[in-house]
């Protein structure tokens, strides 16, 4: 299993950050000199120096503290590294943030690969769990509180049916997101004169991004949009693990995490398998949507542009970037290992003695008596029964107005959890198979 937190970790270092920037200058000098607006040998020059091993880091601190600016600072770097001829060609038209929404928009399409295929990978053992489960009978839960039999490979495909949602989100939002920003000061393009929109396309084609319409320096939708994926992204996952996590409290003992040798779940209780990593899934979805609701607030941009936003939104969207990438590694690890324990799933169906099959009777009765008045009769049998703690069928049985309609028999087979798992089977096989496609 290929992990992705360290590669999205080294992708929003400061080195990785720095590559970014470099990459779009080398991108946006290249697409110049082709264009005949600056010499060939300036922009091979730049190209070369656009690395980050080749400029001299260690003085990157020092001349940001001179000059309170971050991109200016990289700039007199490169500068440098260029030679004092071609270093004259740098950054010419550009406004910093240009370079650095470009550069932005180059770290997503690096996420985007990523988040979508951890995600299918994710998908792949959800949809496993739903062939080998598809027939396993366990109790559906509404409110906490058993409600219906149901079968995990359902649940289970309700989790993949969930996640294919997420995979079309990225697919369907790819194209919006991931654009380039080169448009000058106030997104006139004045500074390129005529040649705005052609050096936009060579640019756009040489970093694989999109040209966008118009200039979106005060337009954050973009951003919000992604960060808004990986919140939804997120909240799947975090529902998952808590599932996960529920199902594996003592009591019920249904689910497990994955358990290696030499794991330790308390320093102090030797006896503890504790649900670690599930918790840790459900933190990192809940700091994911903190930093997609601070993106969100920061896109009341004033004018042209300013730089309130521009202060926060890249750490948030790092933020957000660096938590799901361990989430994804979290939910791969956890699904594909996930211990599913069927005996405790079929003993935990008859934890209520028969009264999770209380609308299996209603029904029969209803057919009879009437949907109103068998809900009301069977509704006071078994509360009654749940309270005094006598088996809800010696309850149906002592009770004339039901044995003058139902058999012994009957209610025997009504109480039956295996006899009302519906479509239960059937709609895990299809979805998994309909996924699979």
């Amino acid at each position: 299993m290929r992990e992705i937190f360290s590669e999205v970790q080294a992708l929003f270092s400061r080195d990785g950050r720095f590559a970014r920037w470099l990459r779009a200058e080398a991108a946006l000098a290249n697409a110049q000199a082709a264009l005949g607006l600056l010499p060939q040998q300036a922009a091979a020059d730049i190209s070369a120096a656009a690395q980050v091993d080749k400029l001299a880091l260690d003085r990157y601190e020092a001349l940001y503290a001179q000059t309170g600016h971050p991109m200016v600072s990289m700039l007199r770097l490169l500068e440098e590294a260029a030679g004092p001829e071609s270093g004259q060609y740098i950054h010419l038209g550009a406004t910093t943030q240009d370079i650095m929404d470009t550069a932005m928009a180059l770290a997503l399409q690096t996420m985007f690969r990523l988040c979508r295929e951890k995600l299918v990978s994710i998908q792949d053992a959800v949809l496993d769990l739903c062939g080998r489960h598809a027939d396993t009978p366990m109790m559906g839960r509404t409110h906490n509180i058993q409600a219906l039999p149901i079968t995990f490979g359902y649940k289970a495909a309700i989790w993949a049916d969930e996640l294919e949602r997420c995979i079309q989100r990225l697919d369907q939002s790819r194209a919006r997101i991931l654009v380039l920003q080169l448009s000058g000061a106030v997104g006139s393009m004045v500074s390129f004169g005529a040649d705005g929109d052609a050096i936009q396309a060579r640019m756009a084609e040489e970093l694989g991004l999109g040209v966008p319409a118009i200039s979106w320096h005060a337009c954050r939708d973009r951003p919000a949009e992604f960060t808004g994926e990986l919140a939804l992204l997120g909240g799947c996952l975090g529902r998952i693990a808590q599932e996960v996590y529920l199902l594996m409290g003592t009591e019920l003992g249904e689910l497990s995490e994955p358990w290696a040798e030499g794991k330790v779940g308390s320093s102090t209780m030797p006896h503890k398998i504790n649900p670690t990593s599930t918790q840790h899934m459900t933190s990192l979805a809940r700091d994911i949507r903190y930093h997609h609701a601070a993106v969100l607030e920061m896109m009341a941009v004033d004018h042209e542009r300013n730089i309130m936003h521009f202060v926060g939104e890249r750490q948030h969207i790092e933020a957000c970037c660096i938590a799901a990438g361990e989430l994804l590694d979290r939910a791969d690890t956890l699904l594909s290992g996930l211990q599913v324990n069927e005996a405790a799933m079929r003993d935990n169906l008859n934890r209520l003695g028969g009264l999770t099959q209380s609308e299996h009777v209603m029904l029969a009765l209803g057919k009879r008596l009437g949907k109103q008045k068998a809900h009301g009769l069977v509704n006071r049998i078994a509360v009654d029964a749940f309270r005094s703690g006598v088996p809800f069928e010696d309850a149906l049985l002592r009770e004339e107005a039901v044995t003058q309609v139902l058999s012994a028999e009957e209610i025997h087979g009504l109480l039956d959890p295996m006899a009302y798992l519906g479509q239960c089977p059937a709609l895990a096989r299809r979805t998994a198979t309909n996924l699979r496609k």
